[in-house]
Order: structure tokens, then sequence, then C-alpha cells
């Protein structure tokens, strides 16, 4: 069976905290925020629940326990030549991020794809947007 290209991976360190953030708070996903061009912008972790997804929006991918990793349509279109790699830094997450309190914040690494990683992408489906997501 061939390994499925990701667009986006979490670290071990990150699946930690993800794993405190979800005994706490249930299901959760992240949204990126900032713009394209913001090397500053970090994904903000949010409750399923409370977050709704435009029907545009792009699902970049799927990390542990079920959690979706969202991004804008816009975004995307600046971003879909790159890989992130959910991780984690030291330091208080945005209030509205769950992981807010626990004295680490996620963070995204990001690095150009590879070549063969874009063929493979660009051979598979297109990614899924909220016009395809069920509840």
């Amino acid at each position: 069976m061939q390994n499925r290209i990701h667009r986006v991976e979490i670290t071990e360190r990150a699946q930690n905290l993800l794993r405190r953030v979800i005994e706490d708070n249930g299901p959760v996903l992240f949204r990126q925020t900032g713009d394209c061009c913001d090397d500053d912008s970090a994904p903000v972790c949010l409750s399923t629940k409370q977050f709704p997804i435009e029907k545009a929006d792009v699902l970049l991918g799927r990390l542990s326990w079920h959690t979706e990793f969202w991004i804008s349509a816009e975004q995307f279109e600046c971003w879909k030549d790159t890989h992130f790699t959910v991780d984690v830094a030291r330091g208080e997450a945005a209030e509205d991020s769950l992981e807010a309190g626990h004295g680490q914040r996620f963070v995204l690494r990001a690095r150009q794809l590879t070549e063969a990683e874009n063929a493979a992408l660009a051979a598979a489906p297109p990614p899924r947007t909220g016009a395809d997501r069920t509840l």
C-alpha cells in the first residue's frame, strides 16, 4: 500500500497538549488565523460544537483523535504548496484558543512541499470543503 501524502501533521509534543485539551473540552478542531502573508499566524484550537465551518473552508487534514484542521479558501490558494506541522511553544495562547491556561500554545512550522509531494497531491481528489461536511 502506498503512503498517502499529508498537508498537515502533528508532533508528539503537540499531540500530548491536544490530548489534554480534548480531555478538558471534548472534540476540537483547528482553524488557521491570519492571512497568507502573515508569518506570525497561529492555529486556533476550538470546540467543534462552537465553531461553524463555512462552505468555502478547506479541510487541510485530519490529526490525532479525529481532530480536523481547517483553513479559508483564500489561505489554501496561498498555501497549497506548503506542508504544515502543528507543534507547541512555551507561552500563552490567544484567549479564544482552548489550550490557553496550559502554559503552551500551538504553533505551525511550514516547509514547501517537494515536487513528488505536489505531484501526488495533484493526482489525488481535491481536498474536502465545508460544503462537503456532514455532521
